[in-house]
C-alpha cells in the first residue's frame, strides 16, 4: 500500500492506495493538540480504526482503536539514530530510525508490516507493506505516527539560524529563528 504525506494535504484527507493504485482507505483527522484524531475509513465510509494523541511534549502518547476499543498505546522513546519502541496491547515492536524513515514492525516475533519512503506515481509517499490484511488499519494508524514523529516537533533547518554564546551562557550556543 501507498500512503502519501498526510501533513501537506490541505483538506485533511488522504487516500490511501494499493500497489495498482486503487484507493483501499481514507485517513482524515489532525495532529497537534491533546486528543486530536486521525481516522481511518474503508472507501465506503465505515470507521475501522483511530490514532488519538493522549499526551503533548518531547515523548508523546497516543491510543490505538478498532471498532471503538482502544487496543493499544505506543508513546515516543528518545532515539535519534535508531528507534526501538514498544506498543502496549498490541505487544508490537518498532525498529527503526526517523533519519531514514525506515521502520519495521515485528508481533510475535514476526514481521507485522515494513515501511520506507519510496516515489510512487511521480510523488513522494511511503510504502507500506503489511503481512496480514486484518493489521492493515492499525499498520496504516502506526506507520502516520511514525511519519509523524519522524518531521514533527523539529524546526526547518532553513528557518532556525544558530549563533555562538559566550562560554558563560548555559549551552554554550543558541539558536534563533529567521
Amino acid at each position: 500500500m501507498y500512503l502519501r504525506d498526510h501533513s501537506t494535504d490541505l483538506h485533511g484527507t488522504t487516500v490511501v492506495r494499493d500497489d495498482q493504485g486503487r484507493s483501499c482507505y481514507l485517513l482524515a483527522g489532525k495532529w497537534g493538540m491533546h486528543h486530536d484524531v486521525l481516522s481511518l475509513y474503508a472507501i465506503n465510509g465505515e470507521l475501522l480504526a483511530e490514532v488519538k494523541q493522549l499526551s503533548l511534549g518531547l515523548l508523546p502518547k497516543f491510543g490505538l482503536y478498532e471498532h471503538r476499543q482502544r487496543v493499544g498505546t505506543v508513546g515516543k522513546s528518545f532515539g535519534f539514530v535508531r528507534q526501538v519502541v514498544y506498543i502496549r496491547g498490541l505487544n508490537w515492536i518498532i525498529v527503526g530510525s526517523p533519519l531514514s524513515n525506515r521502520y519495521r514492525v515485528f508481533g510475535a516475533g514476526k514481521l507485522v508490516f515494513a515501511f520506507k519512503p519510496v516515489q510512487f506515481s511521480g510523488s513522494y509517499c511511503h510504502e507500506l507493506r503489511v503481512t496480514r490484511k486484518e493489521d492493515e488499519p492499525l499498520a496504516i494508524l502506526v506507520a502516520s505516527v511514525l511519519d509523524h514523529w519522524a518531521r514533527g516537533g523539529q524546526f526547518d533547518v532553513n528557518k532556525v539560524q544558530f549563533k555562538n554564546r559566550s562560554l558563560s551562557d548555559s549551552f554554550g550556543m543558541g539558536y534563533r529563528l529567521k
